[in-house]
């Protein structure tokens, strides 16, 4: 087991920590200790670490029920991450920036006393899009959540992530007033600018006397993320044990791919994380909405035809020339010309690396864990791009036929989807043949051109149910 291993007595290929984990400070706190973020952010850090331009480490917080504090204590918060290239090559680097984990859901207090603690300057999240209890179509907090009734009647036992931030930061502001900086590491369009929304307008209802000071005192700068980080299999974990005598059952498996675009704002005071490799700039939503769209869209409308098609995995799916072929030459193009050039980056070979990186059998991803929250994940990442579609008159077949595809899984296996909105989906698809509006208005697109894609979605539909799946692709032209 690592956490009881002599780093000397590991295999040579493995890279090992040349830091003293026990002189490093607790200024970090991170919510929702993930392999994604134990592949990006940690790495970063422990980046810098390695360089010795930091001392920072981090205190994890889970809110939701999780088993992660077994292995974790087990392994004492040390993990292996071992990032995997197409072509089969391996790096492994033994990671020990983690300093502790707290099961916020049973011990709120001590959730509470890390994030508003002096010490704590900078707080990241990694909470996924529904984490966050926000309406894209009101771009508000969803006041009829339950989590956030919960908080609003009961403030000082908190449900929800933003209802824990704004705990810690009322009892910061009466006890030390330090500044903060609180950054999103979701792929949510815009995360920093909706993050701060949704803490304001929680306080304004629940804490209004401290939305001053959060106006001027805390930082919420916007980033963009990437880094495909599959959910680590049992056969992972034993083909490490096999080659390399390490037997490690937090591992994390990722690509070699890594990115993280972060805006200035906020960066004042905290480790040079631009020496890591992190792209500092004001212009973030342009990286944002380019991955988010092409990426993040791209993996959402690849799942639903492809579990149509019988396939398990991202990997296995694009090796099916028609699948890849409506990914790559006909959604990635509709999607990239709704978007805003960026000075000296190639959108076409961004695509190519995209569908390279995809094609990964070493980190694949499965199909299905793609496929969840699709409300949350086509509000954000095709409704955008087919609205401008629309309004200048731009192709958007494949968009459409994307979410014609949704729907027939909805209404084939809507067992197998975990989403907020699935029961209001459910009766939405039902009557696609009678009202579209239903369907179309719980992503977002209401009002928006019916006359256009209320019998282009019908049509695809049709097509689904009488020639199957695969054939309709190539109607996408």
């Amino acid at each position: 087991m690592l956490g009881n291993t002599d780093f000397h007595s590991l295999d040579s290929r493995i890279k090992v920590p040349s830091y003293d984990r026990s002189a490093l400070k607790p200024h970090i706190v991170h919510l929702g200790l993930g392999h994604f973020h134990r592949s990006h952010f940690c790495y970063y850090l422990h980046q810098l670490l390695e360089q010795g331009v930091t001392d920072w480490g981090i205190e994890e917080i889970d809110l939701v029920p999780s088993h992660t504090d077994e292995i974790a204590k087990k392994q004492e918060y040390l993990y292996t991450l071992c990032s995997r290239d197409p072509a089969g090559g391996r790096q492994m680097t033994v990671i020990e920036c983690i300093l502790g984990y707290t099961k916020g859901w049973e011990d709120k207090r001590q959730a509470i006393a890390l994030m508003k603690r002096p010490q704590t300057k900078l707080i990241t999240l990694s909470i996924t899009e529904k984490g966050y209890c926000y309406d894209n179509h009101t771009q508000a907090l969803d006041w009829q959540h339950p989590l956030l009734q919960h908080d609003l009647h009961s403030p000082q036992d908190p449900q929800s992530a933003i209802g824990f931030l704004s705990l810690a930061l009322f009892e910061r502001c009466q006890e030390n007033r330090e500044k903060l900086t609180i950054a999103s590491c979701d792929n949510i369009p815009s995360n920093g600018h909706v993050l701060k929304r949704c803490i304001l307008q929680y306080c304004s209802k629940v804490f209004p006397s401290i939305v001053p000071w959060i106006e001027q005192k805390v930082a919420f700068p916007l980033s963009m993320v990437d880094r495909i980080t599959p959910s680590t299999k049992t056969e992972d974990i034993q083909f490490i044990e096999r080659e390399y005598g390490l037997r490690d059952e937090w591992l994390v498996v990722s690509e070699h791919f890594l990115q993280w675009v972060i805006e200035p704002d906020g960066l004042e005071g905290l480790p040079p994380f631009e020496k890591a490799g992190a792209l500092v700039t004001k212009d973030v939503e342009a990286f944002e909405t380019m991955k988010i769209r092409l990426l993040n869209g791209s993996h959402s409308a690849l799942a639903y035809p492809a579990l149509l098609s019988g396939y398990t995995y991202v990997d296995e799916a694009l090796s099916d020339s028609m699948l890849r072929s409506f990914i790559r030459d006909r959604y990635m193009r509709e999607v990239g010309e709704t978007l805003l050039p960026i000075p000296g980056y190639d959108f076409e070979a961004y695509k190519d690396q995209l569908i390279e990186r995809f094609s990964n059998p070493y980190c694949s991803d499965t199909l299905l864990r793609l496929a969840q929250d699709g409300s949350k994940k086509f509000a954000n990442a095709l409704v955008p791009a087919l609205r401008i579609a629309l309004e200048k008159g731009l192709p958007h077949k494949a968009m459409v036929c994307t979410l014609a595809l949704w729907a027939h899984f909805l209404r084939r296996h809507a067992s197998l989807v975990d989403d907020q909105a699935c029961e209001a989906l459910i009766q939405a698809v039902s009557l696609l043949e009678l009202d579209v509006k239903p369907f179309f208005g719980l992503i977002g697109l209401a009002g928006e051109r019916y006359e256009v894609l209320e019998p282009l979605v019908r049509s695809y539909l049709t097509l689904i149910e009488t020639e199957g799946v695969i054939p309709v692709l190539a109607h996408c032209q």
